[in-house]
């Protein structure tokens, strides 16, 4: 069931982040993970695959106002944790120059899984990313919405593109972080579905065949959840700068209220070439951000336009639907992504200002990171705690 109006009670929204550990003056990844945790008085920080990572997650919302509140504090008590343990937090998709080996692994049995089944993989995974959960309402088939929704995941990895260089070179790429995240296996778009025993009928024979022990094990850019009445953004890379945090997060949101409520429908295409040309898309938007040309599904001849342009009348259309949940302020900000582009664009910008020395970019990475968070919050909130 489609087209219907769903309330903000039921449109919930959260958003993970997760945060490189870097160190204060080299600038290099460090495996301090364990010590960061230690160092905050909360369960707030979560240790991740490799330790030179922490991840936060805000609550259920039923807005992005309470997004931006969350994010706020929880950036703010991961860089407080960070520099007890001797390093900042940096929100970007892959680190500009370390390597992606030599780091311990959480000591957790999952994480200890995945390296021993993807191998290579999982000893090279150094990347970081946002996901964005949206709920569903639970008499609408969560699947048949990502098969829309489906459809503008390159929208949302063009806005948040922060991943530009890797191992010290620049890749000429605006996201190599989503590059390296398809090499896994059920990664990138999710296929086309007709519903939910068809999502099960997958699910079954991917168990009984051993080539998953859990749906978790898919790890497709927008994942509807096996159990609960939500469906999961997984294509972005997470982004230095809060607002755009938010608005990438308002997008999702909006995108899934419009599939609810039919404003956003499939193209009359065939279902194979709607998959191929998504995958174009999304390969545009990992190489040039929101200078990328995409593909339009729903033209009625072959076309593409830039990004921006699809961009923008994607979120005009949305906005109703956005102001009605609240979202409208946090939406409009995307105007203001797409005129100075994806941070990519200002990661280059820098790098190029301090002669290459990418060291300058992480230092400039971490404080876009605690930009505007508040210190005076964070003292409040640990007085709060401790009365």
């Amino acid at each position: 069931m489609l087209h219907r109006t769903a309330s903000p009670e039921e449109l919930t929204v959260g958003v993970e982040e997760e945060y490189q550990l870097v160190d204060p003056h080299s600038g290099e990844l460090r495996g301090r993970a364990r010590y960061v945790i230690a160092a905050d008085w909360t369960d707030d920080l979560k240790a991740e695959m490799q330790q030179h990572t922490v991840e936060v997650e805000t609550g259920i919302c039923e807005g992005t106002s309470c997004v931006r509140e969350d994010l706020a504090r929880l950036r703010l008590q991961a860089a407080v944790a960070a520099e007890s343990a001797g390093v900042r937090i940096a929100a970007a998709g892959a680190h500009p120059f370390s390597p992606a080996v030599g780091y311990a692994f959480t000591a957790n049995p999952v994480y200890q899984e995945i390296r021993a089944e993807y191998r290579a993989l999982a000893e090279t995974q150094a990347i970081f990313g946002m996901h964005v959960h949206v709920g569903v309402p639970p008499e609408v088939d969560r699947v048949r919405v990502a098969n829309v929704a489906r459809l503008y995941l390159p929208y949302l990895l063009a806005l948040t593109a922060s991943s530009p260089f890797h191992d010290g070179q620049d890749t000429g790429y605006a996201s190599f972080r989503s590059l390296i995240w398809r090499r896994w296996p059920r990664s990138g778009a999710p296929p086309r579905l007709e519903g939910r025993e068809e999502m099960d009928l997958l699910l079954r024979w991917l168990t009984e065949t051993a080539c998953i022990d859990a749906p978790g094990r898919l790890y497709w850019d927008l994942r509807p959840h096996h159990k609960y009445p939500t469906v999961e953004f997984r294509v972005t890379d997470v982004t230095p700068r809060l607002d755009d945090a938010v608005a990438a997060a308002a997008l999702a949101r909006a995108i899934v209220a419009g599939v609810v409520e039919g404003v956003l429908v499939e193209p009359d295409l065939p279902a194979a070439i709607v998959q191929a040309l998504l995958g174009e898309n999304a390969w545009r938007a990992s190489r040039d951000g929101t200078d990328a040309e995409m593909v339009d599904l729903w033209s009625a001849v072959p076309r593409a336009e830039p990004a921006r342009e699809a961009i923008s009348r994607l979120a005009d259309r949305l906005l109703p639907l956005a102001e009605r949940l609240g979202d409208g302020e946090d939406l409009v900000r995307l105007e203001g992504v797409l005129e100075r582009g994806s941070v990519a664009h200002a990661m280059r910008r820098v790098a190029r200002e301090s002669g290459g020395d990418l060291k300058e970019l992480v230092r400039w990475i971490a404080d876009e990171t605690v930009l505007g968070v508040g210190l005076d919050r964070r003292t409040l909130q640990r007085a709060e705690t401790i009365e």
